[in-house]
């Protein structure tokens, strides 16, 4: 017997035999039943979902005078078989790819003024590819098809139905033939291949049906091409030779070359694959698929509701998506798509794939924004692992080492006249407290800074903006950022906001979870406890305005009694050591 494609012996021949079309199979029953069956029919979808198949079954049902009373053709009868090898006279099919012309269309005429062979048969012309009809082709066919004779029904099947006259269009009655979905279309694969003697696993059957995206011709093809790969025997690893596809680890090892920055892994794994003989394109097609899944993932808790995707796909989107952030993610989505676009020519495939990967493993060596992004994400990560790190406490040794310090700066030569020496006694802000140097205080308790100064607070400012920034969120970040360091008071950090910003600070005030929690961060960074107050830049200058040296006619009319040596020490802060009016 002659060998024929498996895709044909298992061709529908009822309609119950369509599979993952009952939207359409029922409603055609229905009107073969009542007897409403219409002059004209239209089947758009895509390939390898059962049209012609469907358009075949019909005829069938139209002229099989034992068909059961649910509509079904018996199969067996005279004019059933004959449409099934086909040679009836009253199924009649033409390609519009190759029957396009005014001229054949006149032809197709002459034979629906003819009479069916049989009494009472219907005689069905099926169009298949009518969207390959020509302008003229069309319009001729516009007369008959709106009003044939009774015995003679149309069915246009179509690809792309946008592409018919809409005089066409309008003259029939259209069924959207959709894509098989997945778990469908496996069944189908599991009878058909129990039916040939094959040895197949549900993983590689899975791999087809997902391969041959809804179509089941598509689906039965590959299987039959598998199978004689494999010896009759259906394995994933046959379904990946036969197609040039990368196994899954492959995605695996492309997310951890991305993560740990390993340039010379992703390069390895290009060559890997190169020599494995896997289609390059393909596979950033399958990467693409597998990061929009990791994309997914991020956002999507009810992913088995999202995706048809196997248990096992989505655990790995979901592992991949715990070390690969969002913005990673649409960059190598972006640096895949843009590599493989109108630049990436066939015989440069290797290469693009390379730089491609090169450039997610290292994000340095391109200049787009994306990447610039990628960069400062990871800066600031890292600044929030050192604000999380402990810091050790401060202890009164270099406290000590900074007042010595301090004190030989200004002090003063000492004169013949020591007696007019001044000295104060040493402020309490500059005696470290007790429970700085305390062996029992407990990690949690931070020791005041009393002595900070704005320039130690100010070193830790970068650090302590991208701390906190998880923590108040959009709304309080946007306030918070307009306000910069503005002086120390004791172990309290004054914070300024723009005086044009007045509501800005309102909200601030009224909103004490922002100062506890930046002086909170602030603590663990400075290493002591401080607290954290906002104010205008006005009232800033005010206080500056405040602590301002008199002028001459201050001093003129103020007491008597005021010592201009203790005014100078109490304005500069200090020591003073000077001559009094005569000294030498």
């Amino acid at each position: 017997m002659e060998y024929q494609a498996i895709y044909r012996t298992y061709r529908p021949q009822r309609f119950s035999e369509i599979i993952g079309q009952d939207h359409v199979t029922g409603t055609l029953l229905r009107e073969v039943t009542e007897g409403r069956i219409a002059h004209a029919y239209l089947f758009a979808g895509p390939r390898g979902t059962g049209k012609t198949s469907t358009a075949r079954v019909l005829a069938k049902a139209l002229n099989c005078p034992n068909r059961s009373a649910d509509g079904e053709p018996c199969g067996v009868c005279e004019s059933c078989v004959a449409i099934a090898d086909g040679s009836s006279l009253d199924v009649v099919e033409l390609d519009a790819a190759s029957h396009n012309s005014v001229e054949d269309i006149r032809e197709m005429r002459v034979s629906v003024s003819t009479v069916a062979w049989g009494g009472g048969a219907k005689r069905v012309f099926i169009l298949d590819e009518a969207h390959m009809l020509s302008k003229a082709a069309g319009n001729a066919l516009l007369k008959t098809l709106e009003e044939p004779p009774e015995h003679v029904h149309f069915v246009l099947a179509t690809t792309e139905p946008y592409k018919l006259l809409d005089t066409i269009r309008s003259r029939t009655q259209r069924f959207d033939f959709r894509q098989v979905p997945v778990e469908v279309l496996v069944k189908e694969l599991r009878r058909i291949s129990d039916a040939e003697g094959y040895e197949s696993d549900s993983l590689a059957l899975t791999t087809i049906a997902r391969r041959a995206s809804g179509s089941v011709r598509d689906a039965l093809s590959l299987m039959e091409q598998v199978a004689a790969l494999g010896e009759q025997k259906v394995t994933v690893e046959a379904v990946n030779r036969a197609l040039g596809l990368a196994d899954s680890e492959a995605f695996a090892a492309l997310a951890s070359t991305i993560v740990n920055r390993d340039a010379k892994g992703a390069l390895e794994l290009v060559a890997a694959l190169s020599s494995a003989g896997v289609d390059l394109r393909r596979f950033v097609a399958e990467a693409i698929g597998s990061f929009r899944g990791v994309f997914l993932a991020h956002y999507a808790p009810n992913l088995a509701e999202v995706v048809d995707e196997p248990e096992s796909t989505l655990d790995a989107w979901r592992a991949m998506a715990k070390n690969l952030p969002p913005a990673e993610v649409l960059r190598a989505v972006d640096q895949l798509g843009e590599a493989f676009g109108e630049r990436g020519a066939p015989r440069c495939v290797l290469l693009m794939l390379e730089l491609a990967l090169l450039k997610l493993a290292r994000p340095e060596t391109s200049p787009d924004v994306a990447s610039m992004g990628v960069r400062l994400d990871k800066v600031e990560q890292a600044l929030k692992r050192v604000a999380r790190e402990p810091r050790p406490q401060a202890t009164s040794e270099p406290r000590e080492r900074v007042q010595e310090a301090s004190a030989a700066e200004v002090k003063a030569p000492e004169v013949e006249r020591s007696k007019t020496r001044r000295s104060e006694p040493t402020p309490k802000s500059e005696t470290p407290p007790e429970d700085m140097t305390s062996p029992d205080e407990p990690a949690a308790a931070l020791p005041s800074l009393d002595g900070l100064t704005i320039e130690q607070f100010e070193s830790v400012w970068p650090a302590l903006v991208g701390s906190v920034r998880d923590e108040l969120g959009p709304r309080r970040l946007a306030m918070f950022r307009e306000a910069s360091p503005g002086h120390v008071e004791g172990s309290t950090i004054v914070l300024v906001i723009p005086e044009h910003l007045a509501f800005h600070l309102a909200q601030i005030n009224d909103d004490p979870f922002i100062a506890r929690t930046v002086a909170d961060r602030a603590s663990e960074l400075l290493g002591g406890s401080v607290q954290v107050v906002f104010r205008s830049a006005g009232a800033q200058a005010e206080d500056a305005n405040e602590d301002r040296a008199p002028d001459k006619r201050e001093l003129e009319e103020g007491s008597t009694e005021t010592d201009p040596a203790a005014l100078v020490e109490g304005l500069l802060g200090g020591h003073w050591h000077g001559h009094r009016q005569g000294a030498p």
